[in-house]
């Protein structure tokens, strides 16, 4: 906001008071301080801080973090007045306005699953300061049975219309939470000392070390494809490596053929992804492909053409729209990674611009490095 000859230690408090009848509530600022930098004669910049006295000698622009929520309780319009003492000053007019986000499909929810700072659950709990009365809702994942005994509503079960309390202060519209809370589920979601919404986070980091301990195990047993399968839909963790938006379980290629796994990415791109054995041998002697991985590069090549030539058909069968997909990929995931630099270079060459090629240890490699990062949050 911009600030007319600003002096340290003013403050002063924005009211917005609805236009319909919305609640208000207010934003209380305070300058506490500035940084002023002066140019040397040496090309120096030093800077100087002001604690006290004039900070600025005409209109000052300031950029401020709010660092707890501020709840407006309904969208639409919104009168400005800024309050100084007993003086109340008409400031303009703002406009808060919701955009709804669908409910989200099976397959964005196993996507969801593929981040390891994933949120399980936001809780919001809204209450009247006067009377203490209030809702509690939640979106999620999965339902919560625990958090519905505790008194908190799925927020996809919400009626239409207002919540107003027992003493009439507070009219809370219950759209945006019905249409809007489950939207927290996609970004992380940092609580702060006073906060309205409370996270709960889906993977702790005990969970995703046995996780990775389990899909070793398999790995080095040689695991047959199927059993391979079955563990990475239960544990989609393991995809966070492409980045998904969507995650397909055995998704159909038109009428002829399914892929093990269809990806579609945040770059828009559609992995068509085959796995094959832990214990798949891919590097011949000359560096070339084995025929075992060359016959899953065909398949995948032979998947990928399909979609190109029937594009709008295939991603219809997908469930698809056409604006989603900018692209088409394969993916194959097979073996292990070598342990020799030289061999290891070999295997990613054999990776072309349309399909690329993972080892089950670039899989395991990209949890196991989140595993530090996950303690650390």
């Amino acid at each position: 906001m911009a600030v007319f000859q600003p002096n340290a230690g003013d403050s002063f408090k924005l009211v917005f008071r609805g236009t319909e009848g919305q609640t208000q509530f207010d934003l209380v600022l305070q300058i506490a301080s500035a940084v002023a930098s002066e140019p040397q004669a040496d090309a120096r910049i030093v800077e100087k801080k002001i604690d006290s006295g004039l900070l600025h000698r005409g209109w000052a622009f300031l950029v401020n973090q709010l660092n707890n929520d501020v709840v407006v309780n309904s969208p639409g319009t919104y009168d400005v007045f800024l309050t100084t003492g007993e003086v109340e000053e008409y400031m303009g007019t703002v406009v808060f306005a919701h955009v709804a986000v669908a409910p989200y499909t099976p397959e964005e929810i196993t996507a969801l699953k593929s981040d390891p700072l994933a949120t399980k659950f936001v809780r919001m709990d809204l209450r009247c300061n006067a009377c203490g009365d209030g809702i509690k809702a939640y979106a999620g994942v999965e339902r919560s049975p625990s958090l519905e005994d505790q008194g908190f509503q799925w927020n996809l079960d919400m009626r239409d219309g207002d919540f107003v309390c027992s003493c009439g202060k507070v009219r809370i519209s219950l759209t945006p939470i019905k249409t809007g809370l489950h939207g927290l589920l996609r970004r992380n979601v940092t609580p702060l000392t006073e906060t309205n919404v409370t996270p709960v986070r889906l993977y702790e980091r005990t969970a995703l070390e046995q996780y990775c301990r389990e899909l070793l195990k398999l790995i080095e047993a040689d695991t047959p494809e199927q059993e391979l399968q079955n563990f990475l839909e239960s544990h989609p963790i393991f995809f966070h490596l492409f980045l998904p938006t969507k995650v397909i379980f055995k998704p159909p290629i038109l009428t002829k053929f399914f892929a093990d796994f269809a990806i579609l990415n945040a770059r828009n791109e559609l992995l068509l992804v085959e796995i094959e054995r832990p214990g798949l041998k891919m590097l011949k002697k000359d560096a070339g492909r084995t025929s075992e991985l060359e016959h899953a590069f065909h398949q995948v090549r032979t998947w990928k053409r399909v979609v190109d030539d029937h594009r709008v058909a295939a991603l219809d069968a997908l469930g698809l729209e056409a604006k989603e997909v900018a692209n088409v990929k394969g993916v194959v995931v097979a073996g292990r990674k070598p342990h020799d630099e030289s061999r290891l270079r070999m295997l990613r060459s054999l990776s072309s611009a349309d399909i690329e090629l993972y080892t089950y240890d670039d899989l395991l490699g990209a949890v196991t490095e989140l595993v530090k990062h996950v303690a650390n949050v």
